[in-house]
């Protein structure tokens, strides 16, 4: 089975991502198409799983960033799920993210009328620290 995956790097000192506009690739083994079945329908849990695949790690390693001594990146896509709103979420993002992140970050509004703008704000400080979870430093 192949898997399909993009790529974001990271800036430390600008604090953002910078989309790599590739699509890489790579074969699973039978062990690791088995667990993609149970991992696919979350898509934090297929985040995770891939991040610390051995496999994943020294593919990177070995054919995409040859040069990656210090590199920080982060999966943009697996397979046409999108994580690229984690890195690039602004306040005037559209509803869809909203949703998605207020349901995992568990924000609830107070009422119908409170500024979105301060949900937009309260989205980014919980993003801030789960940015840092998914970014793979290679060494």
């Amino acid at each position: 089975m192949q898997l399909s995956f993009e790529l974001v790097t990271y800036d430390d000192e600008l604090d953002s991502f910078e989309l790599d506009e590739n699509i890489y690739q790579i074969e699973l083994d039978d062990e690791a198409a088995k667990t993609y079945e149970v991992v696919k329908s979350s898509d934090l849990l297929l985040y995770s799983w891939l991040k610390k695949s051995d496999f994943f790690l020294k593919h990177i390693k070995e054919e995409v960033y040859q040069d990656s001594e210090n590199k920080k990146i982060a999966i943009s896509d697996i397979n046409g799920v999108s994580y690229r709103r984690f890195y690039f979420f602004k306040v005037t993002s559209g509803d869809s993210h909203y949703e998605y992140f207020k349901k995992l970050f568990n924000i609830h509004e107070e009422s119908e009328w409170q500024d979105r703008e301060d949900v937009g704000e309260e989205i980014l400080e919980h993003l801030s620290t789960r940015r840092k979870e998914l970014i793979l430093e290679l060494g």
